[in-house]
């Protein structure tokens, strides 16, 4: 018999603010949103929304799935704590109320700092496709439902590849990044993280990743929710909003004022803004 698993949540889980909020990238929707299918690790997994707090995973193998369905799906956080915390004016109260139901979703680490090392100078369709063309290459083949789905590469299989190939995949620039990243994986990615500020300066070391990415990388790989993410949209957001400044380069100060503002759930701040303006256009 097929297992399947259900996600009870206190909350309302909303599938497609969560899945297209433009922080994971290789989830495809049937349905008209209520089913979503996609890579988890070494799985293809089917998420069906049941009700408005109920999830009902599937998958093609079901070894360990309850595990990495809970870490996948954040499920030890305090959402209600998260949700009166972000809540701190109109603006703020708009918007989550707008976009509740987004969840953060915690990703595989090697698919996750690909992804944003790709995504520099990039948009969410670009991303997209260049994951999508570098697993139908070198990722293994899954069929399911009925349907084919490709899972990220290991790192071992793509050791052989060169700067050209990338080049072919559409990665422009990024490639030599993607290059130097996989050749010379930083073992501390592996190890346990016992202070997140050190974790970002050896993040930064890293060819290709400014503040933006290891941001990026630290919260939907490494679950440090208490960074603010701050690129284009969320830039003029705050300026718009918070921050009556008019230099040029405000990334640094920015990103402290959003961790200021929202603390420890400054990350789920920031996903509910940059979904809430990116669909609805408004604040900006």
């Amino acid at each position: 018999m097929k297992k399947i698993i259900k996600l009870e949540f206190k909350e309302e889980y909303n599938l497609i603010h969560t899945f297209e909020c433009g922080q994971i990238f290789r989830f495809e929707s049937f349905d008209q949103g209520k089913i979503y299918y996609g890579p988890l690790e070494d799985r293809i997994i089917k998420i069906t929304q049941i009700s408005p707090n109920v999830l009902q995973i599937e998958s093609n193998n079901e070894k360990d799935l309850k595990n990495l369905v809970n870490r996948f799906f954040r499920t030890q956080d305090d959402y209600f704590e998260m949700i009166k915390s972000i809540s701190i004016d109109n603006i703020m109260q708009e918007i989550v109320r707008t976009c509740y139901g987004l969840h953060v979703i915690q990703q595989d680490k090697f698919e996750c700092c690909i992804a944003y090392l790709l995504s520099q100078n990039s948009n969410i369709a670009r991303i997209k496709k260049n994951l999508f063309d570098l697993s139908k290459l070198y990722g293994d083949e899954i069929e399911y439902d009925g349907y084919k789905f490709y899972l990220f590469p290991k790192r071992e299989s793509l050791l052989n590849l060169d700067i050209n190939d990338f080049e072919d995949l559409g990665f422009g620039y990024r490639s030599k990044y993607i290059y130097e990243f996989i050749q010379n994986y930083p073992k501390f990615l592996d190890e346990p993280i016992s202070d997140f500020e050190e974790f970002n300066k050896k993040l930064l070391k890293i060819k290709g990743i400014g503040q933006k990415v290891a941001d990026c990388i630290q919260m939907f790989a490494f679950g440090n929710l208490e960074v603010f993410i701050i690129d284009t949209w969320m830039k003029k957001f705050m300026l718009k909003n918070y921050y009556k400044e008019t230099k040029k380069r405000l990334e640094k100060e920015l990103r402290e004022l959003g961790k200021k503002m929202f603390g420890k759930w400054a990350g789920y701040a920031q996903e509910f803004i940059f979904r809430y303006i990116r669909k609805y256009n408004k604040f900006i």
